[in-house]
């Protein structure tokens, strides 16, 4: 007989978290509560606001069964809700620091989370400094008297720089320090921060969880006062989210673990076609052997989603980039990746890093997310893109 008390895998899990089937006329799937008005049955309900809901802004049973299904994914105490990825890393950040405070982020640093950096916290009087996501033993020196977080992406946007987390939760530790980590690449299915020590991890649930790039929202969890505080923030700045677009990421978490692993094979599949090809000088993979993180990835994800990126040889020019990109049919030209569709994108890498000591490619360079077409559709379209490159 099976123990009541085991622990279900993430799979069932997921196909089965924020049902309340019997509560619902039996119904299996969460109802869509559109709502801004919820009644008390009498004043003194009313008043005292007795009642389990009370106005739609601070949530409804819609956006519960999403909230706590992402929760019990990374094992949380529990989790709050924002209108796209980028109002939860904004969340993420003023829920734990303030006026006069300082704050380590890395350089390899997704570039809107980069800008919120650059150009709010000057107008807050927050002070920030970039850290090379390579050079932890250095992280100590960067601690001033007021620092009071330090913030982790991992991989790096765009050169897929692996952090290694024990040591920056050593140094929080050591300095009582916050720490808070964008965790799209893998989602919760990857790697869990939490265990590893991390007070706050957010997720744009843009990507993965809904899984069909047609919504906007991001996700923020953590345990104990960490919650307290990003539930306050959430509530003092009036974020909200959309009741469809929580009922269709409830509906797209159903099939998160597979096209997880299929964007996953498929990456993997591509990125060793790569390998092979002249023209490309490195493929930029964690989870290839030859990433120069691949160990510390090994340490910390179970896995790896779909989105790398290769840097070409020095005489490919953007030109001939762009052509082969043009060239393909599958793969679209855009951004936003963790949907069903494959996906290319580029950006000048130098203009968003801060430090001399971080990674720069000095050839071209193609961001690449890997979708769940058919594997063999997707090489025969990058191969029809290289076949522009020939014509040179």
């Amino acid at each position: 007989m099976t123990s009541k008390n085991k622990k279900l895998n993430t799979d069932t899990l997921i196909a089965h978290t924020g049902k309340n089937a019997y509560e619902n006329f039996g119904i299996p799937a969460p109802p869509l509560y559109r709502t801004s008005t919820i009644l008390s049955p009498n004043m003194n309900a009313y008043r005292n606001k007795t009642g389990k809901y009370t106005y739609g802004r601070n949530g409804t049973p819609t956006t519960d069964s999403l909230s706590m299904s992402i929760a019990k994914l990374y094992s949380a105490d529990g989790c709050v809700l924002a209108p796209s990825g980028m109002s939860a890393i904004t969340t993420g950040f003023m829920s734990t620091i303030k006026t006069n405070d300082h704050i380590l982020v890395p350089d390899s640093v997704y570039g809107s989370t980069r800008r919120f950096v650059k150009e709010e916290f000057p107008r807050l009087n927050i002070d920030y400094q970039f850290y090379n996501s390579r050079d932890i033993a250095s992280l100590e020196t960067l601690i001033k008297e007021n620092t009071t977080a330090i913030y982790i992406e991992t991989p790096g946007t765009y050169t897929f720089e692996i952090i290694d987390i024990e040591e920056v939760i050593r140094v929080c530790k050591k300095f009582k320090l916050k720490s808070i980590i964008d965790n799209t690449w893998a989602t919760a299915l990857y790697f869990n921060p939490l265990e590893f020590g991390v007070d706050i991890v957010i997720e744009a649930v843009t990507k993965y969880i809904s899984g069909h790039s047609d919504i906007m929202m991001g996700a923020v969890v953590a345990n104990d006062e960490n919650l307290i505080n990003l539930q306050r923030w959430t509530r003092n700045s009036g974020t909200y989210v959309s009741p469809d677009d929580v009922y269709l990421s409830l509906r797209g978490l159903r099939t998160l673990p597979l096209r997880l692993r299929q964007s996953s094979e498929n990456s993997l599949a591509i990125a060793k076609y790569l390998e092979t090809k002249k023209e490309v000088k490195k493929v930029i993979h964690p989870a290839l052997t030859q990433h120069p993180d691949h160990e510390k990835w090994k340490n910390y994800f179970n896995g790896a989603s779909g989105l790398f990126a290769i840097e070409f040889q020095d005489y490919i020019t953007q030109t001939d980039v762009d052509k082969l990109a043009d060239a393909c049919k599958i793969f679209g030209i855009g951004a936003s990746w963790g949907g069903y569709s494959s996906l290319l994108s580029t950006m000048n890498i130098g203009e968003n890093r801060h430090l001399k000591s971080s990674y720069v490619p000095k050839g071209e360079y193609l961001r690449i997310y890997a979708g769940s077409e058919n594997i063999d559709d997707l090489i025969n379209d990058l191969e029809n893109g290289f076949k522009e490159l020939c014509l040179k």
